[in-house]
């Protein structure tokens, strides 16, 4: 593999946690250009590539749900509108900004199952993530919630270093903890003679550091995803093992028992090392989120409410204000159900049923160091899978580009040897390299939306509102539509406007929320400013 493409895979797995997870627009458009114009670069230069029989259904999945919200973006309805039996969303700039990360992640998967066939190379790929990993996890320790602080000036609570959200950065934490014994404990099992050779002993350095940062994020969802990783590791590891039966039972027997008292632990004792209790009020408003998603599943059954857009319309089904909570469902496989309804839904799961049985296939064909090196991987997925259950690790780049990572070690030829040679059109070519453009653009005007927001606040409330307003014309997000207007009824109460002034804005904001009601009606911020400005 040549340096650039290390030097890339440095920048993207070492900038995106730092950069606050990707989480931002500045740092979503920085993760989006790199990933896109490193794809487009292996697309354009390889000839014919290379697809195994894993990467053939990833690469299906992956394009059905893009093609299903391209579908859904040019067809955006609101709430109040009759349901249709054609994909729509509630929210086009809510749908662009989960898409194009989506469409960079796919990329991306696509471009490394093309330069990393070889363990070998896999091997180096993971050392530049664990190396990366361990560094941002004791900048996370020695800075919790400061790091934050201090770019920003805000101090987040529940902040774990550059990660805006403890269970985010546990979740980090943990997948690259998995990554991490990829690079030593085939070695460690396999080999009676000097398990631990030197360069082996740092990397068990670096998986001791990962799997203490997941506890000091004070994450529950982390340890728990970890501790279910840890064990799906070891009954991949018994299950194909050579032996006896009895033998197998027996050790599955022990295995299932610890997890089941691991668990146990964790949830009697959260609040003793270090984690929140269960059944605070964090645990209530993801039962209240799930249960008001199911309710409007059950009102756009057949086309869902577009991707990323139940939050649009979620303040309708909510007995509760939702303030403290970010716009996604805290449970990615529920979201993405809800986002294409049941049909399309059930065609996903099923798609994603296949994989992880394909996947399995893999493991009996294997040599032992190979098949060892797989489960590390599978177990790493498995404990990212349940964190999505709880959470929302897909929409932060920082989390998601490791589990791409990781399909796509997992599709390398190195592990499947059922592989086909396919030529891309150059149409096909082109429509990629259209929609990676169309994407980026979109980026570049949410950033341009986002510095207006930030940096507004210096200047004097007349260009205060005409910024604000070229906010909105670059990109109407619902969110910044109402930072909008709540900005400019906040300018009502300057003393340095005119009641002149004062009226032109008070009439500005009433006309803006009012036509914006038309396309997100039961948003409670908007349907306040109408009344309050009437």
């Amino acid at each position: 593999m040549k340096f650039s493409y290390y030097i890339v895979f440095f920048f993207l797995t070492f900038f995106t946690p730092l950069a606050f997870g990707g989480s931002e627009p500045w740092g979503l458009l920085t993760f989006n250009l790199t990933s896109l114009a490193f794809s487009g670069f292996i697309l354009f230069k390889k000839k014919s590539f290379a697809i195994t029989s894993v990467s053939k259904m990833i690469l299906s999945l992956l394009g059905l749900i893009i093609l299903l919200a391209l579908l859904q973006l040019f067809n955006q309805h609101n709430f109040l509108q009759k349901p249709a039996y054609f994909p729509f969303t509630l929210c086009r700039y809510y749908s662009l900004e989960g898409l194009s990360l989506l469409f960079s992640l796919s990329m991306l998967y696509f471009a490394l199952t093309q330069i990393a066939k070889h363990t070998d190379e896999i091997k180096n790929l993971i050392l530049i993530m664990t190396v990366n990993a361990v560094i941002v996890t004791l900048i996370s320790i020695g800075f919790r919630t400061e790091f934050i602080q201090y770019f920003s000036g805000i101090k987040l609570g529940s902040a774990f270093g550059p990660f805006a959200s403890r269970n985010h950065g546990a979740q980090y934490v943990m997948m690259s903890f998995f990554l991490s014994l990829f690079l030593w404990l085939p070695h460690f099992i396999l080999v009676k003679k000097q398990r631990l050779p030197r360069k082996n002993i740092y990397y068990l350095l670096f998986s001791i550091v990962l799997f203490a940062g997941v506890f000091a994020s004070h994450s529950r969802g982390g340890v728990i995803a970890l501790i279910l990783g840890l064990f799906i590791l070891g009954l991949l590891c018994v299950a194909y093992s050579r032996k006896k039966i009895n033998k197998k039972i027996a050790v599955f027997t022990i295995l299932t028992i610890a997890f089941v008292v691991l668990i146990h632990l964790v949830i009697t004792y959260s609040a003793t090392i270090g984690l929140r209790q269960f059944g605070t009020g964090s645990d209530n408003a993801r039962l209240g989120l799930y249960a008001a998603a199911i309710d409007m599943l059950k009102d756009f059954p057949y086309t869902g409410v577009g991707f990323d857009a139940f939050s649009t319309a979620i303040d309708a089904y909510l007995p509760f204000a939702l303030r403290e909570f970010p716009r996604y469902l805290h449970n990615d496989w529920l979201e993405l159900l809800l986002s294409f309804g049941y049909i399309a839904g059930t065609v996903i799961l099923w798609l994603i049923f296949v994989i992880v049985f394909d996947t399995t296939k893999l493991f009996k064909g294997l040599e032992r160091e190979k098949q060892i090196r797989l489960f590390i991987l599978c177990a790493g997925l498995s404990g990212f899978t349940f964190t999505g259950l709880v959470d929302f690790p897909f929409h932060l780049p920082a989390c998601a580009v490791l589990f791409f990572i990781t399909l796509a070690f997992i599709s390398a030829n190195t592990f499947d040897k059922k592989i086909r040679e396919i030529n891309l059109s150059i149409i096909l070519k082109i429509i990629l390299v259209c929609l990676s453009l169309f994407f980026l653009w979109q980026n570049f005007q949410y950033v341009r939306a986002w510095r207006n927001f930030v940096f507004v606040r210096q200047f004097a409330p007349q260009i205060q509102a005409r910024e604000l307003s070229l906010s909105l014309e670059y990109y109407p997000s619902p969110k910044y539509i109402r930072h909008a207007l709540a900005g400019k009824y906040k300018m009502l109460k300057s003393k340095d406007i005119t009641e002149e002034q004062r009226q032109i804005i008070k009439e500005d904001i009433h006309y803006l929320s009012g036509f914006y009601l038309k396309q997100y009606p039961k948003d409670t911020t908007l349907s306040r400013l109408f009344v309050w400005t009437k």
